[in-house]
């Protein structure tokens, strides 16, 4: 079964709904036909950016390269940039969740994920496909344009 894509209530905060700090990626990879983007493919085809939980002895860029680890299999990630932080509800509504996200690049082509059933996809950056969480796929949308204006140094 597949669940329904999130809607607008996904980014409302409802009252009392307990915070959850997380970090997520925008990882790119150069290839000879341009960028690549890296989309984690979690169980049930959810297309994502990796991106998961902050732990409470972690910080924001240890908890990313651990995240990175375990959902996308790299282990060779340089962050360049801060893309800011992001905020909506977890699909099960439990949590409201603060991403940080940032841009980072690898040479890696990704080992087997940690995560069981998770897998690591390699799509052009110019014809991503669209994620499952909408402000995820804005959020490389930015990205992308903010780099063919050469507005981070790589």
């Amino acid at each position: 079964m597949k669940l329904p894509p999130p809607d607008a209530s996904f980014y409302t905060r409802p009252p009392n709904t307990p915070e959850r700090a997380s970090v997520g990626a925008v990882v790119l990879k150069r290839s000879e036909s341009g960028w690549l983007l890296a989309v984690v493919i979690e169980p049930g085809d959810y297309p994502q950016l990796p991106k998961g939980g902050v732990e409470a002895d972690e910080t924001h860029v240890q908890a990313l390269m651990r995240e990175l680890r375990e959902e996308a299999g790299l282990y060779a990630v340089r962050v360049v940039a801060d893309l800011g932080t992001l905020e909506r509800l977890n699909y099960v509504r439990t949590r409201w969740q603060v991403t940080r996200y940032s841009l980072c690049l690898t040479d890696e082509v990704g080992q087997l994920p940690l995560e069981p059933g998770f897998r690591l996809e390699w799509h052009s950056l110019d014809a991503a496909p669209p994620l499952f969480w909408p402000e995820q796929t804005q959020l490389v949308e930015r990205a992308r344009v903010a780099l063919a204006r050469g507005e981070y140094v790589l």
